[in-house]
């Protein structure tokens, strides 16, 4: 009886300690730009991926699962004083159709990210370095910039991923 009693005691704050680090494998998080001024939020899966892009402010990615996160913001500087969001998702979708290999794309809609910040979303098909992929491509206002989230994953996987990418994708914030 001793014994059982022992071993208990042990077992204890060792399930403790099981269920605190479970937690914590579980927990979604930040991910932010290298100023702070932005951030998404992604499963614990996922990690911060400076391999995806030179110039991309955040950058994650889930390569188990083959999902992929990019957010590239401009200062609304940058443009013309009359750039309107429509007007900025015309020359991202113009320069995206250009760089994909035999790309299909569907119309931008108007989309709220994050229940704050005006979009644009359209999704994209094509193929890159050989791969056949498929994105979900966000391009949104906030009060100084523009930004361009592209999520992409597999062609083959896009049934299965997109709910995830949207869910990513609308975690954006911007933290001025």
């Amino acid at each position: 009886m001793r014994l059982i009693q022992n071993g208990l005691k042990l077992a204890l704050p060792a399930l403790v300690i099981l269920a605190i680090s479970s937690c914590q494998l579980f927990e979604p998080k930040v991910i932010k730009s290298g100023d702070g001024r932005f951030q998404v939020t992604v499963p614990a899966s996922w990690r911060e991926d400076p391999s995806l892009h030179e110039r991309a402010g955040i950058r994650a990615s889930n390569g188990r699962q083959e999902l992929y996160i990019i957010v590239l913001t401009e200062g609304k500087d940058r443009f013309p004083e009359n750039m309107t969001l429509d007007g900025f998702t015309t020359i991202t979708r113009d320069n995206m159709l250009k760089k994909v290999g035999s790309p299909t794309a569907t119309p931008p809609h108007s989309v709220t990210v994050s229940d704050t910040y005006p979009g644009m979303q359209y999704g994209m098909q094509g193929v890159v370095d050989n791969v056949p992929v498929a994105y979900l491509i966000t391009d949104v206002e906030t009060p100084k910039d523009f930004h361009q989230i592209i999520a992409w994953t597999l062609r083959s996987r896009i049934d299965q991923n997109e709910a995830a990418l949207q869910k990513v994708t609308n975690t954006f914030q911007a933290n001025y």
